[in-house]
């Protein structure tokens, strides 16, 4: 019966489909053909899927194969990553370029009567490339988050689910969190069980060489947890025994095993911190801290107590909350973007808000070690919102990039400022002309030199990628910055150094391609000096 129904029900479908199409015919007029007058194919093709040579360096000559221009000679552009090229001589087989002093790596195009064709990408010789002998080659399936430097190694958060397509063996779990090797291979140093069931967001090193998760998930290695996990050295979870009320009658229901951090949060923890005396600093967008009070629990029925604490906490060793520090505080007055510890246990936090506890901050904060705010953060110029934040503890310089311009006595800092832990601006460095882009992602390197990420695609009006690195001064020199496109954002930057021994970096995010090349949001740049 439900067949017949289902067919006369097309039936009646496509009958009045029909009798609409008939009905309407006789009042409308067949128009012209929408497509007629349009431009025929000129006939112009790059015959050869390569150019001589394939890469190289600004100010020399580069030929490509392009059949079909003779009539267009003197009237055609040449563009590499749409930046145009001086074209030394064209014929009808053969079009010479000459490589300008500043640009990256990109596909080839000519522009003819109004028309545009598509050739071959061409590499532009530099210092920055991808190194292409490190052992990763599919990566993670999806966000880095976080890379801890262990042992050799990297502790690598995000919200993957697989590396190098391991996890196709439902027996090998690779969720959010997982340990590889300085070459980029899976190794055994660390086992995480089953991992977490959310997203992780940060992972840090405490003083008694334990680790602690924080994200946004509540199991962990078949373990309740909310949002923050204690790990062991060799990555299983921080347990211990404790007594509790048997409802059973059953000796074995007198005991549970559970996480020895005894701590949660509602909401997402976007960063944890270390401090002295093994204690934490958590930094989120969050509204209390749960602990569980196992005197009053069972095996079955845990008796949860929130206290209530916005934004920013701090806990002891065992995870029970400081209450010397910021507690019953308002927080901010919208989301928490992102956060950095520096000096003397003192805490940056970004965001898009404009108070912080009651208090006038303009997308930045610092809390001192007291839980007090510190005044002298206060940016001054005009500021919309503020992205990221990172620290160099070598150089003691505080980077934060947002959307905010006319800081510093100069009133030129825009887009990145370098900031001293004193919270004074650094005029040194002044960012270039980015277009109508923003910058989202802001690191010095220990050498000074400073990485951009954004969505950005020039600077200082020439085509470029948008992962900068620039100079001290925000200058951007063409050896390295000679590799396009970048796409997806950064998150995390490790200094490291290459296959071949030359410094590198490995970075990690939201990244599906650089250069000619796809990877799996993480990858290590090489960077020659």
């Amino acid at each position: 019966m439900m067949k017949r129904l289902k067919t006369k029900i097309g039936y009646q479908l496509g009958l009045l489909s029909c009798l609409a199409i008939s009905s309407c015919s006789k009042d409308i007029a067949l128009g012209t053909d929408p497509y007629a007058g349009g431009k025929g194919s000129l006939g112009i093709g790059f015959y050869k899927s390569y150019s001589e040579p394939g890469t190289a360096k600004p100010g020399e000559l580069v030929d490509f194969y392009v059949k079909g221009i003779a009539p267009y000679l003197g009237k055609l552009n040449f563009y590499v990553n749409n930046t145009k090229m001086e074209v030394v001589s064209a014929k009808d087989s053969l079009v010479t370029i000459k490589v300008p002093d500043q640009i990256s790596s990109g596909d080839a195009k000519i522009e003819a009567d109004g028309q545009v064709f598509y050739g071959p990408r061409l590499e532009i010789d530099g210092n920055v490339s991808r190194d292409v002998n490190y052992g990763m080659v599919n990566g993670f399936s999806s966000i880095v988050t976080d890379i801890l430097p262990n042992a050799g190694g990297y502790i690598v958060t995000g919200a993957f689910s697989n590396f190098e397509n391991e996890a196709v063996d439902k027996s090998i779990f690779r969720n959010r969190i997982h340990f590889i090797d300085g070459n980029g291979k899976s190794s055994a140093a660390m086992a995480f069980g089953e991992g977490a069931n959310g997203y992780v967001n940060s992972v840090t090193k405490m003083s008694d060489g334990k680790f602690l998760l924080s994200g946004f998930f509540n199991k962990f290695d078949k373990t309740n947890v909310f949002g923050l996990v204690q790990l062991n050295p060799n990555g299983s979870v921080d347990s211990k025994i404790v007594d509790v009320i048997n409802t059973t009658g059953n000796p074995l229901d007198g005991r549970d095993t559970v996480c020895t951090f005894n701590a949660g949060t509602t909401g997402s923890v976007s960063k944890v911190f270390g401090i002295s005396e093994n204690r934490v600093i958590a930094v989120g967008n969050f509204d209390a801290h749960y602990k569980i009070d196992y005197t009053y629990s069972s095996r079955g029925n845990k008796r949860q107590i929130a206290t209530k604490v916005k934004h920013i906490m701090r806990m002891k060793a065992d995870g029970s909350l400081d209450s010397s520090y910021m507690i019953n505080n308002i927080g901010a007055n919208a989301a928490i973007f992102d956060a950095e510890l520096i000096d003397n246990e003192r805490v940056i936090v970004a965001g898009p808000f404009t108070s912080f506890n009651g208090q006038p901050a303009r997308g930045i904060v610092c809390i001192k070690a007291d839980g007090s705010i510190d005044p002298s953060f206060n940016l001054g110029g005009t500021v919309d919102r503020v992205f990221d934040v990172s620290y160099n503890a070598k150089l003691k310089k505080i980077l934060i990039a947002g959307v905010f311009s006319g800081l510093g006595t100069n009133g030129k800092v825009k887009g990145i400022a370098v900031m001293n832990p004193d919270g004074s601006i650094d005029d040194q460095f002044v960012l270039g002309d980015i277009g109508t882009g923003m910058v989202t992602f802001a690191q010095m390197l220990n050498n000074g030199r400073i990485v951009a990420q954004g969505t950005f695609d020039s600077y200082n009006s020439i085509k470029r990628s948008s992962f900068l690195v620039l100079e001290k001064d925000g200058t951007l020199l063409q050896k390295y910055n000679n590799q396009s496109p970048f796409e997806g954002s950064a998150i995390k930057i490790i200094e490291s150094t290459s296959s071949l021994g030359f410094p590198a970096l490995l970075i990690g995010g939201s990244i599906l391609q650089y250069g000619a090349d796809r990877v799996g949001n993480v990858f290590k740049m090489e960077i020659k000096d």
